[in-house]
């Protein structure tokens, strides 16, 4: 086993806060990994130029973030195009069936595992954390006449957002009746009268 050592503080990944909170603390650790990953890691570092430090860090969010309910849900990865691919050969009635079941009480069990409750502010942490983790939409957040519209961009096509759609429509019904979900080719907006 190789020993790497990640102390540096100022190499530490730095999230984007999406809520105006005090930065997370950081803390020293030490962590023995194999050469070969090590050595994969320092490759991948010298590409991207940025640390070693960066690269496990971000590998620890995806971790703590991402891949720990992946696991509790028995979610499998699946390639976009492919994704693409499997809801094209779905009729469009099925596809919003479909989003509207697996939005549905799964969604909400996990909200209230992470945070407590289901509620706006657990129904957004959980779509910012689905599209990043996930990897399926880029999730945007603007402020527009007293509104907040969220766009979600995909690479799924029309198919991919009627799915997506009735998917996030049914992430938000109990908790924002109100919310207004519309789709374009690539893309699902959803639009909440007022923000948490």
């Amino acid at each position: 086993m190789m020993h790497s050592n990640l102390n540096s503080e100022s190499d530490s990944p730095k999230p984007m806060p999406e809520k105006e909170e005090t930065p997370e603390r950081m803390v020293s650790a030490t962590f023995r990994i194999s050469r070969s990953h090590h050595d994969v890691i320092q490759e991948d570092a010298r590409k991207k130029k940025v640390s070693v430090n960066t690269i496990v860090g971000q590998l620890l969010e995806l971790y703590v973030h991402g891949e720990r309910t992946v696991h509790e849900v028995g979610a499998v990865r699946i390639t976009a195009p492919n994704l693409r691919q499997l809801l094209e050969a779905v009729p469009e009635q099925r596809l919003a069936e479909s989003g509207r079941v697996a939005g549905g009480e799964m969604v909400r069990s996990i909200m209230k595992a992470k945070g407590g409750a289901v509620s706006l502010e657990a129904a957004l942490d959980y779509l910012k954390g689905m599209s990043k983790y996930g990897g399926y939409a880029e999730y945007n957040e603007v402020r527009r006449d007293h509104k907040k519209v969220i766009v979600l961009m995909h690479a799924l096509g029309p198919a991919g957002s009627a799915y997506l759609g009735s998917y996030f429509r049914s992430v938000l019904e109990p908790v924002e009746g109100r919310a207004k979900v519309t789709t374009t080719e690539d893309a699902v907006v959803i639009e909440l009268p007022s923000g948490p």
